[in-house]
C-alpha cells in the first residue's frame, strides 16, 4: 500500500511540474510513450508466443508417453495371447505317437498319396507294427478331435513336398495361399503366424508349428512335418480393439500389417474386415511417434505411436486427433492473448491519460483530467475486481490475529458462505480446529521466512473431500512490517486422484507384464513373486522407507522380464552354460530397458532391475559399478535373488537348504551387502520367512 500511495504522489507532483513547463514537452513524452508502447506491443506478441511454444512441447511429450504405453500395452496383450495359442497348440505337435507317425511318412517320401496297404504276408512298414496306411483313420481322428476342443477351425500336416497329407475332417482344400506358406516355413525349427486373412468365418490366421522326429535330441532336431493350424481372431482382435474405460475423447487403436510392400488395416467391426492403407508413408512414419494423416483416411491429422506385434509383419497403431490433444493448448493460447491485450490496452490507457492531464495548459482542465484520472483507475479497480472474481483459486487476507480480512468470491464459493459473513473469521471457524492448527504453523514459517511458503492440506467442504494447495507470504503494511498472511487456496482435487488413478494403472500394468512372463514361461513368474516377498520382507527389517520398499516390490515381480527375449533352451539347459551362452543370459538386464523404456513408475524401479546384479567388489554386470555406487533397493534384490535360486529345486537338482545357502552368500561377503545378508537371515529364521521356504521346497 505504501509503495502505491508514493508512487500516486509522484505522477501527481510529475504532472503539475510538466503543465508549466514548454509544449515541447508534451510531444517528447508522446513520442516516448508510443516508442514504450510499440515495444510492450512487441514483448506481447513475442512472449506469449515463447510460452504456448513451450507449453505445446508439453502436451505433445505427454501425448507420446501415452500413445507409446497405450500400444505397447495393447501389443504385449495381444502376443499373451497368441503365445497362450501356440502353447495350447504345443501340446499336439509335441505328442511322441503324432512325431513318430510324421516322421515314419517323412522316411516313405513325405506324400502319403503315394503309401498303400501293405500286401498280405509282407511286414507293415511302420515302427508300430501297423502299416502307415491302416494309422491314418486313426491319426486323422486324433487331429480332429484337437481341432474341435481347441477351438482351431482347420489343421493340416504337411510333408515336406509341400503336399498337406492329414487333415482335420471337414476342413477345405489347402489354399495356394496355405501351400506357399508351408513351403516357405517347412525346415524352420521356430513356430510362426501367418497373414491375418479372410475366410468365409471372418477374419483368421495360420499358426505354424513345426513337427520333430520322436525321441530327437535338442542338437538334432530336424522337423519332419508342418502343422498348420487356422483360427477365428474376429471377436478377440475386436476386444483388445475396443475403447478402454480410460480411453480419451478422439483416441483409436489400429491393427496394421504388411502385405507385400504395402500395408492394410484390419477393421473386425467393419464389413470390409481387411482394408487397403492408400499411403505412401514409409514404416518408420508409420509406426514412430510423428504428427500425420489418419490411416482412416478422412484427411484428420492425429499424433501416432506404433508397437510391433510380430517383427515386419504385424503392429499396433495408437491415434489421437490432433484438435483433442491439442484442446487444452488452444484454451490456453487464448487465455494467454487475452491477458497480453489486456495488459497492452491497460498500458496505454494509462499513458495516453497520464499525457493527456500534461498536455493541458488551464488549471480546469488539468482539474478535470484529475477527475477523469480517478474514473479510470477506479474503471481500473472494478476490472481487477472482476478479475479477482472470475478467479478460480481461493485468495484470502488474514491479519495478525488470524481472522481474514478479505476473501474473493471463490473462497466464499468454495467454502459455502457469503464474502461479508468470512470477514472476522479464523481458519478454526471455517475448516476446522486440526485444520486450522497446522494452517498456523505454515503462517509462522512463512513469517519467519518472509518468502512463500507452500503446503497441502485434505479438508471437507460440502461434506466432500477436497486436497488443496496452499501457497502464503507475508503482507507488507505501510509500515513495512508484517500486518497479515495473503493465502492462495489452489483445488488439486482432481491432480490428486489421476495420481491415485495413474498409480492404479501402473500395477494393473505390471500385474500384465507379470502375467505374460508367467505365460511364457511359469517358473520365471514363481521366482519373481518369491524375489518379491523375501525383498520386502528384507526391505521393511532394514526400515527402509515405504517408496523404497514399493520400488522393492514392483521391481522384483518385473526382475525377470527381460529373460523373455532369451532363448529357452539357453534357460532351461541341465548342462554348464557355454561362455557365449553365458554372455547371452548376461543381456537381460538391457532386454529389461528395452522393454520398460518410457514407462512412467515415479520410483527408481528401473535403475534397481539395472543394477540387481551389480556387485560390491565390481565384478557385476552390466556396468560393473561397485560399493555405495548401487542402490540399496538392487543389493536387496540381488541378494534375494540369489538366495531364491539357490533353495528352488530344479529339474537337475535339488534346493540347498536355506542355510546352505546363507552361507554362500556369507563367503562371498565382498559381493553382497553384510547388512543386506543379516537382514535375510533375520527372515529366513521368522514365522513368515519358513512358511515361504516351506512352500518352495515342497
Amino acid at each position: 500500500m505504501k509503495n502505491k500511495n508514493g508512487k500516486d504522489k509522484f505522477e501527481f507532483h510529475a504532472i503539475n511540474s510538466m503543465a508549466t513547463s514548454s509544449s515541447a514537452m508534451p510531444r517528447r513524452t508522446l513520442i516516448t510513450g508510443l516508442l514504450v508502447i510499440a515495444a510492450l506491443v512487441l514483448l506481447s506478441i513475442l512472449v506469449p508466443g515463447l510460452i504456448i511454444e513451450n507449453r505445446k512441447s508439453e502436451i505433445v511429450a505427454k501425448v507420446q508417453e501415452r500413445q507409446e504405453i497405450l500400444a505397447t500395452g495393447r501389443s504385449e496383450l495381444i502376443l499373451a495371447w497368441l503365445d497362450s495359442v501356440k502353447a495350447q497348440s504345443d501340446r499336439l505337435v509335441t505328442n511322441e505317437l503324432f512325431r513318430l507317425f510324421a516322421y515314419e511318412v517323412d522316411l516313405a517320401g513325405g506324400d502319403f498319396t503315394q503309401i498303400t496297404p501293405s500286401p498280405e504276408g509282407e511286414e507293415p512298414d511302420s515302427g508300430l507294427g501297423v502299416s502307415l496306411f491302416e494309422q491314418f483313420p486313426f491319426m486323422e481322428r486324433v487331429l480332429t478331435d484337437f481341432t474341435i476342443n481347441s477351438d482351431f477351425t482347420t489343421s493340416y500336416l504337411f510333408g515336406r513336398t509341400g503336399i498337406a497329407y492329414l487333415t482335420s475332417s471337414g476342413s477345405d482344400p489347402v489354399s495356394a495361399e496355405q501351400q506357399a506358406l508351408a513351403l516357405a516355413h517347412f525346415g524352420n525349427k521356430d513356430a510362426a503366424f501367418g497373414p491375418i486373412r479372410q475366410d468365409a468365418t471372418g477374419l483368421v490366421i495360420d499358426l505354424l508349428l513345426p513337427v520333430l522326429p520322436a525321441q530327437s535330441e535338442a542338437d538334432e532336431e530336424i522337423p519332419v512335418g508342418l502343422m498348420l493350424l487356422t483360427f477365428p481372431v474376429t471377436t478377440k482382435i475386436s476386444e483388445f480393439l475396443s475403447p478402454r474405460a480410460l480411453s480419451e475423447i478422439g483416441e483409436e487403436t489400429r491393427l496394421v500389417q504388411k502385405s507385400g510392400d504395402k500395408y492394410q488395416e484390419i477393421i473386425p467391426q467393419d464389413s470390409r474386415l481387411i482394408r487397403p492403407i492408400s499411403s505412401d508413408l514409409s514404416q518408420s512414419q508409420l509406426f514412430d511417434f510423428n504428427l500425420r494423416p489418419s490411416l482412416a483416411g478422412d484427411g484428420t491429422d492425429v499424433y501416432a505411436a506404433g508397437a510391433v506385434l510380430l517383427p515386419d509383419q504385424l503392429w499396433i497403431v495408437q491415434e489421437i486427433d490432433r484438435a483433442q490433444a491439442e484442446k487444452s493448448l488452444a484454451e490456453f493460447r487464448n487465455i494467454a492473448i487475452l491477458m497480453a491485450t489486456l495488459i497492452v490496452v491497460i498500458v496505454a490507457s494509462v499513458f495516453l491519460a497520464f499525457w493527456w492531464r500534461l498536455s493541458s495548459e488551464h488549471n480546469g482542465a488539468l482539474a478535470r483530467q484529475f477527475k477523469e484520472l480517478a474514473n479510470r483507475i477506479h474503471a481500473q479497480k472494478q476490472l481487477l475486481d472482476k478479475i479477482n472474481g472470475t478467479i478460480a483459486d481461493f485468495i484470502g487476507l488474514k491479519a495478525v490475529d488470524g481472522s481474514y480480512r478479505y476473501v474473493n468470491a471463490a473462497f466464499a464459493k468454495g467454502v459455502g458462505r457469503d464474502e461479508d459473513q468470512l470477514v472476522g473469521m479464523d481458519d478454526a471457524a471455517i475448516f476446522g480446529t486440526g485444520t486450522a492448527a497446522r494452517m498456523s504453523i505454515t503462517d509462522q514459517r512463512a513469517v519467519a521466512s518472509g518468502n512463500v511458503v507452500t503446503a497441502n492440506e485434505r479438508v471437507f467442504l460440502d461434506n466432500k473431500e477436497h486436497h488443496l494447495q496452499i501457497s502464503k507470504v507475508p503482507f507488507i503494511g505501510e509500515d513495512d512490517q508484517v500486518s497479515g498472511i495473503v493465502s492462495v487456496f489452489r483445488d488439486v482435487t482432481d491432480l490428486v486422484e489421476e495420481q491415485r488413478k495413474k498409480e492404479k494403472a501402473v500395477q494393473q500394468m505390471v500385474t500384465a507384464l507379470v502375467r505374460a512372463v508367467e505365460l511364457r514361461d511359469p517358473y520365471l513368474g514363481g521366482h519373481s513373486r518369491r524375489v518379491s516377498q523375501f525383498a520386502v520382507m528384507v526391505g521393511k527389517r532394514m526400515n527402509l522407507s515405504d517408496i523404497e520398499v514399493a520400488t522393492l516390490e514392483i521391481a522384483s515381480n518385473l526382475s525377470q522380464i527381460g529373460k523373455l527375449a532369451i532363448p529357452r533352451e539357453i534357460l532351461n539347459k541341465p548342462e554348464r552354460l557355454t561362455p557365449e551362452e553365458i554372455a547371452e543370459i548376461q543381456k537381460h538386464p538391457q532386454h529389461t530397458q528395452q522393454l520398460l523404456r518410457g514407462i512412467d513408475f515415479d520410483l527408481p524401479v528401473l535403475e534397481t532391475i539395472m543394477q540387481m546384479h551389480e556387485r560390491l567388489d565390481g565384478e557385476g554386470y552390466p556396468k560393473g559399478l561397485s560399493g555405495d555406487d548401487i542402490l540399496v533397493t538392487a543389493r536387496i534384490l540381488g541378494a534375494c535373488d540369489v538366495f531364491c535360486a539357490r533353495i528352488e529345486p530344479r529339474s537337475y537338482r535339488h534346493g540347498l537348504e536355506p542355510l546352505r545357502a546363507l552361507e554362500i552368500l556369507d563367503d562371498n561377503n565382498d559381493r553382497y551387502d553384510l547388512a543386506v545378508i543379516n537382514a535375510l537371515r533375520n527372515v529366513v529364521n521368522s514365522v513368515e520367512g519358513e512358511k515361504l521356504i516351506a512352500s518352495i521346497q515342497h
